[in-house]
């Protein structure tokens, strides 16, 4: 199997993967405006200010959209097909694109709550859609 292409965190991105290995969900507000962000960045989004704290995510949100993926772009995917990709809607306030975990998969539906938990692939813990909530 070809190599599974993993994010690479930088400066800006370590906390957030730091987190996910300790099975937190994090991101970013502004202490300037509040504005919630994510993916992380240097500066806010909104305002431009560089002070942003790091958050805790209750790792619920709702299915703002889903799709599943017969053919993979990737060949270290294709043993994976199908498999669901969801678009969540965070109650935090900010969109996070996740897999679904294949015991949800067929279940997932546009609306429906879910957990995000967290997988292990090579030394680095991804979240995906783990549990309706």
């Amino acid at each position: 199997m070809p190599d599974f292409p993993l994010p690479r965190p930088d400066a800006q991105t370590q906390p957030f993967w730091d987190g996910c290995r300790q099975n937190r969900l994090i991101y970013q507000r502004c202490r300037t405006c509040e504005s919630v962000q994510f993916t992380p960045r240097a500066i806010c989004q909104h305002c431009h200010h560089p002070e942003l704290a790091w958050e805790t995510s209750s790792r619920l949100g709702t299915v703002m959209s889903h799709t599943r993926v017969h053919r993979a772009a990737h060949a270290a995917f294709r043993s994976q097909t199908p498999y669901v990709i969801a678009i969540l809607d965070m109650d935090e306030g900010f969109r996070l694109m996740v897999n679904a975990d294949p015991s949800i998969a067929d279940a997932i539906r546009i609306g429906h709550r879910v957990r995000v938990g967290f997988t292990i692939v090579g030394d680095m813990a991804l979240p995906v859609a783990k549990e309706l909530a």
